[in-house]
């Protein structure tokens, strides 16, 4: 890359900043950097989707060898670089798993059998071969991010190119895939570039470590231990984002033996009490139920079995799993204003907590993942929501966007809110929680020294805090 820049049409400040740099064949490069600093849409051009399938205006060069990538028609550039997409729905295309897998080499014109060959070996590399026969709509998060990464790697590209790949995935999860990469690496001497937030799990692929900031490459093969922002949780002064209209708490949210499946039960017998000012934190491996759980208390499914009761005056705030689930409107403005108009003073104020200051008028699907995950919890949090529900609400997000989002939180639970927290951040769960729901092969539920002893105790470590800690 020489003096790359990149600007998006309506945004004052590049995307990217004239970068420069090279990257060897083989070498692993791990990408950190604060949200909307241009990692991702670094990823998206050296994979030729910028400016061949998104609009931007491009300066500088990249070269693939003696080749520019300009003149690399996205079709020949496919067999050589594969990229895992930060958003598994926006890369996931076909209705079935094997169908999905089998996608990329049949448009390769590989031999049938060559095909069948590679989707095998990659659904038991990412270790879903089980779900093979699977629609893709019922996977989970989880699910679908290791049925990405299983689509490229049926490509066998030479450079793979990652978007937060574990941001989906559990603990255990996160470990096998780095580990299955750094196999990968051995085995074909491909190269690996990965953007991450959380950088412990990249420990074991002895990457070089790049550090974007607004655009620049301002650190790169640094020697620092870049610690996890699950570490970097901390109380801090925020200003409310909206004007409060405390209520008195409506009463407990009440789980009777409810049990839910799609096609096979999925929760079974669960029970359990949310009290007025408690967050309760729900922890497990992927596929386990965690985001059922909370569709079912929002209503959006019915139990099978069971019953779950709350107050009927009880106001609920959400924040989905994958932002464009509730991202409706044409702007930024428009979507906080869905349930209400704001002044202009009242808008500035709550952008600028959240940092998207002078988005107001940008079109909400052109922001950076994390920036509408912050959209989605301004609008949840703006109308002070008797009961918050939040899943994975910090993917993402660098340390001073998770502390915003955890003073959300608190500042729910000061004014007599309750909070249900689905996570695979064990530091911040076991920081911020009053209690932890488990949900995996059976539910454990308790306090969080509780839960985490009795997964010590079933030789489950990837679920307690200590799992990726960071050596001093």
């Amino acid at each position: 890359m020489r003096e790359l820049s990149v600007q998006f049409p309506g945004r004052e400040q590049r995307a990217l900043d004239h970068l420069s740099a090279t990257i060897q064949s083989g070498q692993t490069i791990a990408i950190t950097g604060p949200s909307g600093c241009g990692k991702t849409t670094l990823l998206r051009t050296l994979a030729g989707f910028i400016p061949q399938l998104i609009h931007a205006e491009v300066d500088g060069e990249i070269r693939i060898g003696d080749q520019h990538l300009s003149t690399i028609d996205l079709a020949q550039l496919s067999p050589s670089i594969g990229l895992v997409q930060q958003d598994p729905d926006a890369q996931v295309c076909t209705l079935r798993v094997r169908s999905e897998v089998a996608f990329g080499p049949e448009n390769l014109c590989l031999p049938p059998q060559e095909v069948q060959s590679r989707v095998t070996q990659a659904l038991n590399a990412l270790g879903i071969a089980h779900l093979a026969e699977r629609d893709t709509t019922t996977l989970s998060g989880g699910e679908k991010q290791r049925l990405a990464v299983a689509s490229i790697l049926a490509m066998q590209p030479s450079v793979i190119l990652l978007d937060e790949p574990t941001a989906h995935l559990d603990p255990e999860g996160a470990r096998d895939l780095f580990d299955l990469l750094g196999q990968l690496q051995q085995a074909t001497a491909c190269t690996l570039i990965i953007v991450e937030h959380r950088l412990p799990p990249l420990r074991s692929l002895n990457p070089h470590l790049w550090v974007m900031d607004t655009g620049r490459l301002v650190e790169r093969n640094a020697s620092r231990v870049h610690e996890d922002i699950a570490h970097m949780a901390r109380q801090v002064a925020v200003d409310r984002s909206f004007p409060s209209h405390c209520r008195s708490p409506q009463g407990t949210l009440q789980v009777d033996h409810v049990s839910f499946g799609y096609q096979e039960a999925l929760i079974k017998d669960l029970s359990l009490t949310v009290e007025p000012s408690m967050i309760l934190g729900v922890i497990g491996p992927n596929g386990g139920g965690k985001t059922t759980l909370l569709r079912l208390i929002a209503g959006l499914e019915d139990p099978d079995e069971g019953t779950i009761v709350h107050s009927e005056d009880m106001t609920l705030g959400m924040v989905f799993q994958h932002p464009h689930q509730q991202i409706f409107e044409r702007t930024v403005r428009r979507d906080l204003e869905i349930d209400g108009a704001l002044d202009e003073s009242q808008l500035a104020t709550a952008l600028a907590s959240a940092r998207l200051s002078g988005l107001a008028d940008a079109p909400p699907q052109s922001l950076s993942l994390g920036e509408q995950r912050r959209l989605t919890v301004l609008a949840a949090v703006r109308g002070a929501p008797d009961l918050l529900l939040l899943d994975e609400p910090f993917i993402g997000q660098d340390r001073d966007n998770v502390t915003w989002i955890v003073e959300q939180i608190r500042q729910a639970r000061d004014r007599g809110a309750m909070s249900c927290l689905v996570t695979h951040d064990i530091p911040m769960a076991n920081a911020l929680c009053d209690r932890l729901l488990y949900l995996g092969d059976q539910a454990i539920l308790g306090t969080p020294d509780d839960v985490f002893n009795q997964l010590r105790e079933q030789g489950n470590s990837a679920f307690t805090p200590e799992f990726w800690e960071i050596a001093e």
